[in-house]
């Protein structure tokens, strides 16, 4: 193994696709000739759209199968930010939890179809980590570091970070991340190129944003942070309503979206020196049009001292559903909030702001009232898929009043099979906030899954009668809305035929 520092300087996209295919081939005739190759595979794709982690769901080698953790960090990046930007990944055995030694990857890295990085990697571990300095140098990257001998795989002999130099992670936003096994065990255990597991991930850096508001000639200062992709330059607030408003981009391709998982997460932080705006604990947004209510809109004045937040959080469903009735040629989420006239309700579900987690409260008797026995019934559920989790989730409770003042606090509870029932009892009459911590998810295997933690908040009013939590009301498009989705329907067709697959090589 060669031990001296070697460099990489701007290695571009004709570089990698060369040394892809040389690799490849090399491969090929390797495996024909000596036989290395012992394992077999099935290809997996796996997305994550709009998140800093997750646990890629597992591949099957030979009599195994194998997972893939990945994770950004920072999870929010800003022009001052000055942590180091990292890109950690762990191979592992999705049924015994052992980290895989002797992984070889090679990683391609897009944002907004623009080429940041493809290179190939090795971890004597199975635990790898790129330690990405960001440049403004697009299609360019510099690796320093050693290369095993076999492949050449950019490898530490010491197990630290990777040094990388590259147009990335610089800003937030949505970074693609394609992941292909090259090789397992050990370095010549290698793949043929049908059969190496492959993974997709669309992983969110949050981005942050301030923003002046003038209003009855006071300044106030309110802050976005968008963890799926960065706004765009459109930040508007209208005093006559008085209205926040703003947008991203986004991909309403109805094919892309029903391949994986995805959940946008919008927090729009407001000083409560702001009275005109903040003095009231009801709020109306919108996305597109969309009416955003229940557990889509969350406002948070406990948190902050001196700040509101409201968070808007869509799950795939909310999305999909949107998408069906969105106009052609859309390729945007615009956002709205304002204040509204006092109409809290107690919620029945609610989601976290990270890990993509719900959860389902049922309250017996549904006629909330002080100081009486109410029993809370807990459903956790997959909020890209509104399906039940399967195994244990441990968790914390806590009940906040009106204030921010913890009046109830439950910790290291434990919902069997993802149900548990809570006893409540609440001294009087007012508007509360609760809120659930998920530490943790045990599957049958009884293996803690810590990789989608997150917290959620919700309303509890007394006196209140809870009513079920309805969908975002479609706005009305009359009597064109046959033509609308006509057009709707074959824009998506010849987009998907123009933008299938990833960057070419």
């Amino acid at each position: 193994m060669r031990t001296s520092l070697t460099v990489k300087y701007e290695r571009g996209p004709a570089y990698g696709r060369f040394r892809y295919l040389k690799i490849r081939f090399t491969l090929i005739l390797s495996t024909f000739l000596f036989l290395v190759i012992v394992v077999s595979s099935v290809p997996h794709s796996a997305f994550g759209d709009g998140f800093t982690q997750e646990n890629l769901p597992p591949a099957s080698v030979g009599n195994r199968n194998v997972q893939l953790f990945i994770k950004l960090s920072p999870p929010i990046i800003t022009s001052d930010t000055s942590q180091t930007r990292q890109i950690y990944m762990r191979l592992f055995d999705a049924n015994t939890n052992e980290t895989i030694l002797h992984d070889s990857f090679f990683i391609t890295i897009t944002k907004h179809d623009q080429l940041l990085m493809r290179d190939l990697f090795h971890t004597h571990i199975g635990e790898l980590t790129l330690s990405v300095t960001p440049t403004n140098t697009p299609g360019k990257w510099t690796i320093y570091g050693d290369q095993e001998p076999f492949l050449n795989a950019w490898v530490n002999q010491e197990g630290g970070p990777i040094p990388v130099l590259a147009d990335a992670l610089g800003e937030g936003g949505l970074y693609y991340i394609h992941i292909e096994l090259f090789a397992i065990d050990y370095d010549k255990n290698i793949f043929t190129p049908d059969q190496s597991p492959k993974w997709d991930s669309y992983l969110s850096v949050g981005d942050i944003s301030s923003h002046d508001i003038t209003y009855s000639g006071n300044a106030y200062n309110s802050t976005i942070i968008s963890y799926y992709d960065k706004i765009n330059d459109d930040f508007n607030f209208d005093p006559s309503k008085p209205q926040i408003s703003y947008s991203m981009p986004f991909d309403w391709n109805v094919t892309r979206l029903a391949k994986q998982p995805i959940f946008v997460h919008e927090e729009i932080h407001i000083p409560k020196s702001f009275k005109e705006f903040t003095n009231t604990p009801s709020y109306t947004a919108s996305m597109n049009g969309y009416e955003i209510t229940g557990r889509r809109l969350i406002v948070d004045p406990y948190t902050a001292n001196d700040t509101v937040i409201a968070h808007i959080l869509l799950n795939k469903v909310d999305i999909e559903n949107m998408a069906k009735q969105m106009p052609s040629g859309t390729n945007i989420m615009r956002f709205t909030l304002a204040p509204a006239k006092p109409n809290v309700v107690t919620s029945n579900s609610i989601l976290t702001d990270f890990g993509g987690w719900g959860i389902k409260l049922g309250w017996n008797p549904t006629q909330i009232a002080a100081n009486s026995q109410n029993s809370l019934q807990l459903s956790f559920f997959d909020a890209f898929t509104e399906q039940p989790i399967n195994g244990d989730v441990n968790y914390d409770l806590k009940i906040l009043d009106s204030n921010g003042i913890t009046i109830l606090s439950k910790t290291d509870l434990t919902a069997k099979d993802a149900t548990d029932t809570q006893t409540l009892n609440l001294p009087g009459n007012g508007i509360y906030n609760i809120q659930i911590n998920i530490k943790s998810i045990f599957s049958p295997t009884g293996l803690p899954d810590t990789s989608r933690i997150g917290l959620a908040r919700g309303n509890l009013v007394i006196p209140s009668t809870v009513t079920e939590d309805q969908p975002p009301r479609v706005p009305e498009f009359g009597s064109i809305a046959p033509i609308v989705l006509a057009i709707a329907v074959i824009s998506i067709v010849v987009f998907t035929v123009r933008n299938r697959g990833i960057p070419k090589l």
